[in-house]
């Protein structure tokens, strides 16, 4: 029987032809790997760029607020649809310091042992600062084969308090505004190789409160309708609420300045607003400017804390863990984040662990913090201490179950509210509830004996330079 030859060639021709796609794939992405620009952003080739943005001092409740019919946070409302919006996000300290140590790190305050130190003149002026043998975001993320940019006006996380360390570029300034902060890190990411770890600090919504004229306008604020000596308070606020938080922590008995009227405190928020929009505005300028360049990028965009106006009778930051310093806006978007709202508590120490898990990495045992997409019920801890006695400040929180406990260390005071449904804390429960204070009261003591045995590296002090001094004081961390 004669052979059919065609069968017989069939698989040596399927080799050849197989051999030649072969070399052509290869080649393909060999230049597609070499070739710079957008290529080298997209697909599975490489990991996402990673882009973080802080906002500090910015309340969670203005996301989605306006004022004088303007919205005051277009932008991120924008990405109620679009991204991945944790509605019930903490932070893990009411202070930048330690609140982004904790961002930094993945562990609690007493974990990485950075804690709240404004000082008083008669006492001696070391700062607690980050220790060198912790891992940090940008630590972790270069050695992940990501370049790394910072971009940071806050002095409280100057190099001087080892906030700088795995990053390649690592900008500062003090007291520039938003539009130059956006500046900068447009400028850094167009000449930054892929893949990019872009880590922005905005201060704007931080005292002093002093926000652009054309924002000022767009709020409605008018200065005339506001008495001589009120206006100068309102418009040089540091003074009025550095004062008003020594009232409340005993360190004077008599406030300096005449109370505020109900107009000069609205004039107060109306000031803070303006930031508020005004970094809203900025943040999307920077967005969309990485979009441009590298559209598959993971963006994460939060606060550090947020700020009293008077909750509570209190102002500022730091020295309290209700909602209006603890809660705060938190929103994941890009690469392969699911959109939707997110309604269960996590805090800071998550976000580093998420990123891990965005971009593929395995967790350092060394975390604290869990991956955020998991709606498992946990509770979520925070801590805000002084090392400065005059300060007077030891307290801790924990969130479980729909309830929230705030401890004072120094004398014993326990808080119990519903939460969140006690928006305002304004229903102590301590006394009805004995049973959920005993066991939130044995969550902390718990947590305390994990954050020790959490802890690898020595506490860590620095010194700072005038000018950073400065800056620290109009900001309202020292006299």
């Amino acid at each position: 029987m004669q052979e059919n030859n065609s069968y017989r060639h069939k698989p040596i021709v399927l080799v050849a032809i197989l051999a030649l796609l072969g070399v052509v794939l290869v080649t393909a992405g060999l230049f597609l790997l070499l070739s710079p620009g957008e290529e080298a952003f997209h697909g599975d080739r490489v990991k996402p760029n990673i882009v973080l943005i802080v906002m500090d001092a910015f309340r969670a409740d203005k996301v989605g607020a306006q004022r004088n019919g303007v919205p005051l946070t277009p932008f991120l409302n924008s990405l109620t649809e679009e991204g991945a919006c944790f509605s019930r996000a903490v932070t893990n300290c009411t202070w930048t310091r330690p609140a982004m140590a904790s961002l930094y790190t993945s562990l609690y305050v007493d974990a990485h042992q950075v804690v709240y130190d404004t000082h008083v003149p008669e006492e001696v002026s070391a700062y607690a600062a980050l220790s060198p043998e912790l891992d940090t975001i940008a630590t972790v993320l270069k050695d992940a084969g990501y370049a790394t940019i910072g971009i940071q006006t806050n002095g409280n996380l100057f190099p001087e308090f080892g906030f700088d360390r795995g990053f390649d570029v690592y900008r500062t300034s003090l007291d520039d505004i938003g539009s130059l902060v956006t500046d900068w890190a447009i400028e850094e990411i167009n000449q930054a190789s892929a893949p990019f770890f872009l880590y922005v600090h905005y201060m704007d919504p931080h005292l002093p409160y002093d926000p652009p004229q054309e924002y000022r306008d767009m709020m409605g604020y008018t200065p005339g309708s506001l008495a001589p000596e009120e206006r100068e308070i309102v418009e040089n606020f540091r003074d009025y609420l550095m004062a008003h938080c020594k009232i409340k922590t005993g360190q004077i008995s008599q406030m300096p300045f005449a109370p505020l009227s109900d107009a000069g405190r609205e004039a107060v928020k109306c000031l803070y607003d303006a930031c508020i929009r005004y970094t809203d505005d900025e943040v999307r300028r920077l967005v969309e400017s990485v979009r441009a360049k590298a559209s598959d990028t993971v963006f994460v965009i939060l606060a550090d804390h947020g700020e009293h106006f008077w909750d509570h009778d209190l102002l500022g930051h730091g020295i309290t863990l209700y909602d209006c310093e603890l809660r705060i806006p938190l929103f994941l978007f890009g690469g392969s984040v699911t959109p939707g709202k997110m309604d269960w508590p996590v805090e800071i120490v998550d976000i580093l662990p998420t990123i891990a898990k965005l971009i593929g990495l395995s967790p350092l045992d060394s975390w604290q913090g869990k991956e955020m997409f998991s709606s498992e019920v946990r509770p979520v801890y925070a801590k805000t201490r002084s090392n400065s006695p005059a300060w007077n400040t030891d307290l801790e929180s924990v969130i479980f179950e729909g309830r929230k406990l705030i401890l004072n260390r120094r004398d014993g005071d326990v808080q119990l509210y519903d939460w969140p449904g006690d928006a305002g804390e304004i229903h102590n429960l301590a006394e009805k509830e004995p049973e959920s204070v005993e066991r939130l009261r044995g969550m902390l003591e718990q947590q305390y004996r994990l954050n020790l045995r959490a802890r690898q590296g020595v506490h860590q002090e620095t010194t700072i330079d005038e000018e950073t001094r400065e800056q620290l004081r109009r900001l309202g961390y020292m006299d």
